[in-house]
């Protein structure tokens, strides 16, 4: 998620988005590759009883104060109604309560609906291909991963291409991805594969999946990056291949620390020091 700021966001602190970016973030969240979004259906009761985005909630005035005592404000909100009016007056209430990313849907509903089950329709399971490789297939026959789903998860939530990149096998995740795997998708903690590899300590395995377009900055479910995790445990080498690849050293986790707060050798602090407070 992009933390650049727009107009838009800082004159009203939401973002007016289209349904097909709505539906993309909403797709995202479910596959994992984001956290959140939290979405909430502002129009009233009976029109959401008859048919609502699969997972949203239904938000009143009434019952916006309770949402405020329970949902942290790092995770991303998405509001919408029934022709993205109302929802722009639910969306600034989320962004004055400091929820830091706030979407309200133009056009409502029926357009959010439509993008949706386009987005549903257009996906495709990614399975083990009949060129794949004797490595790929012992691999996946030896983890007990689903060949006919290569996205499939296993043992602590690991799908094929997390599996992969925690042993460093850089051979493997290229044809992984070649094949279709999923590379935004998310463990039980909340982290990518990326953060795997980054475990493994195999650059070549970091490298695969940053050329592939991993979420450098993907925040597991305590708001810790890749480079907060490589500055913690020591991993110079980690953390100079993730602030040449493009990782944002600026990203605060939910303690509000950034990686040079986390800095565990002298080596991780010299790297990190220009972002130091």
């Amino acid at each position: 998620m992009s933390q650049t700021e727009t107009p838009a966001r800082a004159r009203r602190g939401f973002l007016r988005i289209d349904a097909t970016r709505a539906a993309d973030l909403i797709r995202r969240g479910r596959d994992g590759q984001l956290p959140g979004p939290a979405v909430f259906d502002v129009r009233d009761r009976a029109s959401f009883e008859r048919s609502h985005v699969e997972g949203a909630e239904h938000l009143s005035e009434a019952g916006i104060g309770a949402v405020f005592g329970r949902l942290p404000r790092a995770m991303p909100v998405l509001v919408y109604c029934y022709h993205g009016n109302a929802s722009q007056v639910f969306a600034e209430m989320f962004a004055d309560f400091r929820y830091a990313e706030v979407y309200s849907v133009d056009g409502g509903f029926e357009p959010l609906a439509a993008a949706l089950a386009a987005s549903e329709a257009g996906r495709r399971t990614p399975a083990l291909p009949a060129e794949a490789s004797a490595g790929l297939r012992a691999f996946l026959a030896g983890f007990g991963f689903d060949p006919g789903n290569l996205d499939a998860t296993r043992e602590h939530g690991l799908t094929p291409l997390m599996r992969a990149a925690l042993l460093g096998r850089s051979e493997l995740l290229q044809e992984l991805l070649a094949a279709g795997a999923n590379i935004g998708l998310r463990n039980g903690d909340g982290n990518n594969a990326l953060w795997l590899a980054c475990v493994s300590r195999e650059p070549a395995a970091i490298k695969a999946l940053v050329a592939a377009g991993i979420d450098l900055d993907n925040r597991n479910d305590v708001g810790a990056t890749c480079l907060m995790y490589a500055a913690s445990s020591g991993r110079d080498e980690i953390v100079a291949a993730l602030l040449e690849a493009g990782a944002d050293a600026y990203v605060r986790n939910d303690d509000d620390a950034l990686a040079v707060d986390l800095a565990s050798t002298v080596a991780c602090l010299r790297l990190l020091r220009h972002t130091a407070r």
